[in-house]
């Protein structure tokens, strides 16, 4: 109990010396963090008709040139340079090389993950390892057929000068969250789980995608947020963060549904063709902001400074082999059901090369 209230009053003090201080860079960083939120999971919504940004049609096995089949991707919500592998795959030619003709579909926020592939206008999508979970769980077919993160870049983040070393510490705290759901949410609850610690233990507040911001107005104690994203900016802002990561979740991958017309081996060639776009922008990250930057809209010299700073962060994290690690699945499978976010762990969740559903 000692060592509880010395973290809370500690934080609570260091929260108070920096509230003034931050106002500047909170606005200065209002702009970029927006970017990065939207981009980041969400709960799933309401299915709306998947139009607008994709040119329609999946690939129904047909072709549209000489040995090329059309598929359409979903990248989800806006361009964003989480999504340079892909950029870069196509830039480079590499889904041309492996024989498709590849159209990367952003959708609406208004729109839900998973509508347009659930309704056909698009073949493959890129998820985390819990999004596919739950949709699978859920009456749903889809299957992740590559993890491109061997890290999840999903973390508690405090500040550096916070008395916070290890989960034990967060009993009496505020924790921000961007709602309950999601890889955060999950992240949080597995923290905890490991600390012998619950909700109960903590003030757990729902501040949507503000995680910058709360923490430098001293809003909470700490966030969950990205170690690629909101910790880059924090850091930028005058503010390091330590990350606290929870063992148990699968990160971002590809995924379609078992009903899929793409054969397996033409699977196995759109992940190689994806795989050899994360090997290159792990070789140059400058070299794929500046693909990127002509996908993304408002890329100034200043944006690409940020990008590039993210991009950097992200690519310890990123995985060259595709590979979703059997024991990861399982044990993300096992803390989803203790949370209460899925009833049953469904079978075939992922796939790994020259394997079936497992």
């Amino acid at each position: 109990m000692t060592r509880t209230r010395t973290c809370r009053d500690t934080a609570t003090t260091s929260r108070r010396t920096r509230r003034a201080s931050r106002t500047r860079a909170v606005l200065a960083l209002t702009a970029a963090t927006a970017l990065l939120a939207v981009a980041a999971c969400t709960p799933a919504q309401d299915g709306t008709d998947p139009g607008g940004t994709s040119d329609g049609g999946t690939s129904d096995g047909d072709s549209s040139g000489a040995g090329t089949t059309p598929v359409t991707l979903g990248l989800t919500y806006v361009p964003d340079i989480q999504f340079a592998p892909f950029y870069v795959a196509e830039a480079n030619g590499y889904y041309d090389e492996a024989g498709f003709d590849v159209e990367l579909r952003h959708h609406g926020v208004n729109e839900g993950l998973f509508t347009a592939i659930e309704q056909g206008a698009e073949d493959l999508v890129v998820a985390s390892g819990d999004e596919v979970l739950t949709e699978r769980a859920t009456g749903g077919d889809l299957a992740q057929i590559a993890t491109l993160y061997q890290r999840s870049p999903v973390a508690l983040l405090v500040p550096e000068d916070s008395a916070v070393e290890t989960p034990d510490d967060l009993a009496g705290l505020t924790i921000g969250v961007p709602g309950e759901y999601g890889a955060t949410w999950l992240g949080l609850l597995t923290l905890l789980d490991g600390a012998g610690l619950s909700t109960a233990d903590v003030t757990v507040q729902s501040i949507g995608f503000t995680q910058t911001t709360a923490l430098l107005n001293g809003d909470v104690d700490a966030v969950m947020g990205y170690v690629n994203g909101d910790a880059v900016r924090l850091a930028a802002a005058g503010m390091p963060v330590r990350a606290l990561e929870p063992g148990a979740l699968v990160s971002v991958g590809v995924a379609l549904p078992d009903t899929s017309s793409l054969t397996p081996e033409q699977q196995e060639a759109f992940v190689t063709a994806t795989l050899r776009g994360v090997e290159d922008t792990i070789a140059d990250p400058e070299a794929a902001v500046e693909i990127a930057a002509d996908v993304i809209p408002g890329m100034t010299s200043a944006a690409r400074t940020d990008a590039l700073a993210v991009l950097e962060a992200t690519v310890p994290l990123l995985s060259s082999t595709g590979t979703t690690d059997p024991a990861q699945w399982d044990a993300m499978a096992e803390a989803m059901l203790a949370a209460g976010m899925i009833e049953a762990v469904p079978d075939g969740g992922y796939r790994n090369a020259g394997e079936g559903a497992s």
